[in-house]
Formats: C-alpha cells, structure tokens, sequence
C-alpha cells in the first residue's frame, strides 16, 4: 500500500454518536501524524474482517477473538489493548443459583442456558468455547437457548428461574477466588448467592488491530498517537486508557480456541 494513499480506521456500532466521535479521533490522528486517516462505521464483524483482508481497512477496533483470527491468517497485527477498571482482561463465568441441582457442568445435559448475545466474548463465546474444550458438545447439550442482549437480564434470568445456567463476566484480584466485580455482583445479588460452574480465560479487552500491510514505522507511528490520543478515544472505546499488551497476553485466549477447533466432542454424561 502507497505511504500516501488514506488510511481507513473502522469500528463496528450501532450507537448513533458512533460516526462523530470517530470522526473526532480520526481528525486528531490526522494532525499527530500528518496523515490522512478515514472513519468508517461498519455493522458486523464480518464486514470488518472481510473489508481487512481484502485492503480497504488498516486500522480496526476489534474483539480479542476477531483480532486473533485475523493474527493467525497474517492479515493483521494486535497493536493495543484498552484498559478498563485497572485492568487489560477479564474472566467469562457460567454460573447457576445456589439452589440449583447443577453443580458441575457435565450436569448441564438437557438444561436451559441463559447467553448475552452471539458476539459477546464472556457472554457466548469463550464459555461455549471451554465447554468444548471439557468435551461437551454445546450443539446438544442445552434443551433451550435464550440470547438476553445485557449481562443484568442473564443474571435475572438464572436468578427468577427463567433459565438454569447463565454466562457473564468476573474479575479476580491476584489469586483470589472471589472476583472483585461479575455480573451477579453489579445485578445486585451476592457472591453466596450463586453457584460458579467454571471459568475460562483470561479474556484480552478489545483491541486496536493494525493491517500487516502498514509500513512497521506508519504502524509504530499512528499506535502512539492512539495511544496519547485522550478524552475522544476513551469516548469511543469506553476505556480509561490504551496498552501496549505483552507477548504473552493472548497465549490463553489462542489456546482454549486451538482446543476446542482440535477436540472432537464426546457424548455429554447423562
């Protein structure tokens, strides 16, 4: 790609002040870098990873999952990972009432599960992911499968009864094993109040994924800017900050998904 040719920063939003404050970032990036950056909002990841890989987009706001399928085929590079309530990751839980019959999951055979929505990391797809990874196949495990769109109403589910097991996020301090901030937690319930099935990760926080295409110095170039960009960036992205992650940050993350690609599932216990 010529180094005068525009580049194109995308994200995916449905929120309507979306466009404007990418705009508003991608004006500062043109003035800290002297080059000419483009906004585009997209509607799915899909589009996103296709519009990467075939050139139209250098500069992606991305979940982990996404920007990792992306590493793995070379079409691009994590560059930054936000920072939110202090920290760069957080853990997906599947959790059940403490009354529940269900204490493990293999006893979630012909259960009603409770997810947040397809795309949500911690609310679908990492737990999904590592009950494969246990062998289970999710394709027949489950009798009902609702999506609740937030993590409160999963919570609210699981709690009134309406489902029998949910998933959600929860952060742990150090090796502490009660987390510190989990959905049933901001929902208004107490630790003692449910029952935490298993979980998997850490999950990286989303992440500013940059095109291998980039000259390393254009790339090097623009992460700083992102990095130092402030108050429209944090807006944005909803984070306090942006970091360069280590090496290492992702290792678990690739790991749990190579499993679960590679693990054939076994027939779940009745």
């Amino acid at each position: 790609m010529s180094e005068a040719a525009p580049i194109t920063f995308a994200i995916i939003s449905n929120a309507p002040a979306a466009a404007a404050l990418l705009q508003t970032v991608c004006d500062e990036l043109a003035k800290q870098t002297s080059r000419e950056i483009k906004p585009v909002v997209l509607r799915s990841y899909d589009k996103l990873v296709n519009r990467m890989k075939e050139g139209d987009v250098q500069i992606a706001w991305a979940p982990p999952l996404v920007a990792i399928e992306l590493e793995r085929e070379t079409q691009a590079r994590i560059r930054l990972c936000s920072r939110r309530a202090g920290r760069l990751d957080y853990m997906s839980a599947l959790f059940t009432s403490r009354s529940s019959a269900v204490k493990t999951p293999t006893d979630l055979q012909g259960k009603r599960v409770a997810w947040v929505a397809r795309e949500s990391s911690a609310g679908y797809v990492v737990p999904r992911l590592q009950l494969t990874a246990l062998g289970l196949d999710v394709e027949k495990l489950f009798s009902e499968e609702t999506f609740r769109r937030t993590h409160e109403a999963v919570v609210r589910a699981v709690m009134a009864g309406e489902s029998d097991v949910g998933a959600t996020f929860a952060s742990f301090r150090g090796d502490e094993r009660e987390p510190i901030t989990a959905g049933w937690l901001e929902a208004g319930f107490k630790q003692e109040d449910v029952r935490v099935l298993a979980v998997a990760g850490p999950i990286p926080s989303d992440v500013i994924a940059m095109s291998s295409s980039l000259a390393e110095d254009t790339a090097r170039e623009i992460s700083s800017a992102l990095h130092n960009l402030g108050q429209p960036m944090k807006l944005l992205l909803n984070a306090e900050a942006f970091d360069e992650p280590n090496a290492s940050h992702f290792d678990e993350l690739r790991r749990l998904v190579d499993t679960a690609k590679n693990r054939p599932a076994e027939p779940a216990a009745d």
